[in-house]
């Protein structure tokens, strides 16, 4: 009977022994579980910051982007406009009176003839004006027709070589670095900042 008693002891001591060992790999297993839960979670997050911040970089691209090109869109208009003022100025002088065109007319003679006789003393210009416009200068010079010249006078070498032009259109070009900006303020700055 000792034995018996002996074996059974045994018997309850390996049954308490594999129930812990049970407890502990279920504990072990658990762990084990949550860890990799946790792991994966870990994971997880990294990869949507790294993609929050992938996706933050490609707004921020196609914003900036989508920004320059309505700056572009603007600046274009901006300057489609500014271009169609212009040439509405150049044909307003040239849709002057009569007697204003004239003086308009025979004031840029006498600007560009100075400033030919300062360039090119003792040199006999060839005078070319729009063929509309020969019989409102008042010269003694020869002036030739030519339908390429509007709203103003050119001077040219007899070789063709020389050219000095004072035109609205060459007036306008001229001033167009300084008045493009003045313009724009005017007309943009105050409703598109």
């Amino acid at each position: 009977m000792a034995e018996d008693t002996l074996i059974a002891a045994l018997e309850e001591d390996a049954r308490a022994q594999a129930a812990r060992i049970l407890i502990e790999a279920r504990e072990a297993g658990e762990a084990a579980l949550a860890e990799a839960r946790a792991q994966i979670e870990r994971e997880r997050d990294k990869r949507a910051r790294e993609l929050e911040a992938r996706l933050k970089g490609q707004r921020a691209a196609l914003l900036n982007a989508a920004r320059t090109r309505a700056s572009g869109s603007r600046l274009g208009v901006r300057l489609g406009l500014i271009g169609r003022l212009l040439i509405e100025a150049e044909k307003r002088f040239s849709s002057l009176p009569e007697d204003e065109y004239r003086h308009l007319l025979n004031r840029l003679f006498s600007e560009l003839k100075a400033e030919w006789e300062k360039e090119r003393p003792g040199e006999s210009p060839v005078v070319l004006v729009n063929p509309a416009d020969t019989g409102l200068l008042e010269t003694s010079l020869t002036l030739k027709a030519d339908k390429g010249v509007r709203a103003g006078v050119v001077f040219a070498s007899t070789d063709g070589t020389v050219r000095f032009e004072n035109t609205v259109q060459a007036r306008l070009s001229k001033g167009k670095a300084v008045m493009v900006p003045a313009i724009n303020k005017i007309l943009f700055d105050e409703v598109f900042p």
